[in-house]
């Protein structure tokens, strides 16, 4: 089984994540969620510009599509 896992583990990893995604539309309702997820969102953004301005934002998002070309 730990073979397993190792050789799946971002398959696994991200099965359980969509499962557990599907199981909160489903008990919370999907306007809940989708105002849940935007609200940390925000606050995740905002609390890196509190902390480093809208230069730490720029730079998120310059690492975050940086490709990695050969």
């Amino acid at each position: 089984m730990k073979d397993f896992f190792q050789e799946h583990k971002w398959a696994v990893i991200l099965s359980v994540l969509a499962l557990i995604i599907v199981l909160l539309i489903y008990l919370i309702g999907w306007w809940t969620l989708l105002a849940v997820i935007l609200v940390a969102v925000a606050v995740f953004f905002g609390r890196m510009i509190d902390r480093g301005g809208f230069d730490a934002v720029k730079d998120f998002f310059r690492n975050l599509f940086k490709g990695k070309h050969a």
